[in-house]
């Protein structure tokens, strides 16, 4: 039975559909806790100094999260309120797959929904999707939301 679910967005398309699948999950059960969780990459924010020397600037860093977590739980609070349902928002930094991986234990989840593609489609090809790594190192059920085309 599913009584909590992680849902994991990075504001794409891919990821407003799959909030769209939450919503009718709470719909069919109105007892589901839905946590709606952004997961700002880190990986870009390293800095190459004139010297040469690599180094990251967690302030600069905190303060983008902050902007673009807050833009992106919005627009995917917006889904859930114009179906009159309430969720939990949870912004953090890290790696995506292994931060909403690490969350869903932690939490007991019963469910990691996400959409299949995230913003970084041509990074997701060079290394590999988030959805794959959350699919393969998730311990729950994961429901991965594709496009009609994919």
């Amino acid at each position: 039975m599913i009584k909590k679910v992680l849902l994991a967005t990075d504001g794409s398309d891919h990821a407003l559909k799959a909030a769209r699948y939450a919503c009718h999950l709470m719909k069919l059960d109105p007892e589901i806790e839905t946590t709606v969780l952004y997961v700002y990459d880190l990986s870009h924010q390293y800095l190459l100094g004139a010297d040469g020397a690599v180094f990251f600037d967690i302030d600069a860093a905190r303060e983008k999260m902050d902007e673009v977590g807050k833009a992106v739980l919005d627009k995917t609070m917006e889904i859930f309120s114009e179906q009159g349902l309430v969720c939990q928002l949870e912004a953090t930094f890290g790696h995506p797959a292994f931060v909403v991986v690490d969350t869903a234990e932690e939490r007991g989840v019963d469910l990691i929904i996400m959409g299949s593609r995230g913003m970084g489609e041509f990074r997701s090809f060079l290394a590999g999707s988030v959805s794959d790594r959350v699919f393969h190192l998730a311990k729950c059920p994961v429901m991965i939301i594709k496009d009609e085309k994919d």
